[in-house]
């Protein structure tokens, strides 16, 4: 490496990684061994994947090496891992370099410690798709899980259901004991019926007390006992300010394909499912 830019890069406040053409780490900055934690002899001989924290997918990095060796620079944010496990976020430019001859010699990168920018953004992301009372995905990322298990089940012609779930006589509390009482009401159905689903399946706040949920790869005939399950839990009551709020749930399934085959027409079964659990008593379900 050139005595001249390696005396540029120990002054660069970005971090920098020279690499030579099989991308082994041939040199680091001072700054690159603050951001990672790493000396530059700890690195020097190994790759940078060394600093993968698993997030990216292998078309990030099929992506990175096709611009790099058709000769262009490769721009991108990267969630890395430092040498203690902790994660961090980089402002990353890589670019080829070339001796005289104009052939590539190896690579340099440039990164700019964007962590705190990075987790503000995911907050905002976070807050647009998730419901502030109960931290439950909204009505958009459920619709957008909805289409995604749609396209999965048409592709893998497997089965899943839908549910909508209303909290009954929920303005009878509000009336009574206050908008708090609704809103400890609201947040324990959300525990509630999470508790009762598995991790792959969706529990959303789609409205004022109407919840959505989608049942990854699960018919009529599983999805009963998990109705059954969640429509127990919530008929328990809820302690409020020494109060026990009385408190049971109505709930509509439909499943894919058998009930319907579309989101539309999944959502408005499972919604008129729902009010016909309501009209006839609540606290009950219908599939």
């Amino acid at each position: 490496m050139d005595a001249a830019f390696r005396r540029y890069t120990e002054d660069c406040p970005d971090a920098v990684i020279v690499t030579d053409r099989k991308g082994r780490i041939v040199h680091v900055n001072p700054a690159c061994e603050r951001v990672t934690g790493y000396a530059c002899a700890e690195l020097v001989g190994r790759t940078p994947a060394v600093l993968k924290s698993g997030t990216h997918e292998a078309d990030f990095y099929r992506q990175l090496w096709a611009k790099l060796l058709a000769g262009g620079e490769f721009r991108a944010v990267f969630c890395n891992r430092k040498k203690n496990g902790e994660r961090f976020y980089e402002e990353k430019i890589i670019r080829p370099l070339h001796a005289a001859s104009g052939a590539v010699t190896g690579y340099v990168s440039f990164g700019r410690d964007v962590t705190e920018r990075s987790r503000e953004l995911e907050k905002l992301a976070h807050a647009a798709t998730h419901d502030s009372l109960t931290d439950l995905p909204n009505r958009r990322l459920f619709l957008d899980r909805l289409g995604q298990a749609l396209r999965h089940a048409a592709r893998r012609e497997e089965e899943f259901t839908v549910v909508i779930l209303d909290i009954d006589e929920f303005r009878d509390t509000n009336n009574a004991f206050g908008h708090l009482a609704g809103d400890a009401v609201l947040q324990a159905v959300a525990e509630r019926t999470s508790a009762c689903v598995r991790e792959a399946d969706t529990v959303a706040r789609i409205g004022g007390d109407e919840f959505g949920l989608i049942l990854s790869g699960t018919g009529e005939a599983a999805a009963a006992p998990v109705l059954e399950k969640i429509v127990a839990a919530n008929s328990l009551p809820v302690e409020f300010e020494g109060e026990k709020l009385e408190v049971s749930v109505s709930a509509g399934a439909c499943a894919y394909p058998r009930c319907a085959s579309t989101e539309h027409d999944l959502q408005k079964q499972a919604d008129l499912k729902m009010y016909q659990a309501k009209h006839s008593g609540g606290n009950r379900y219908i599939l």
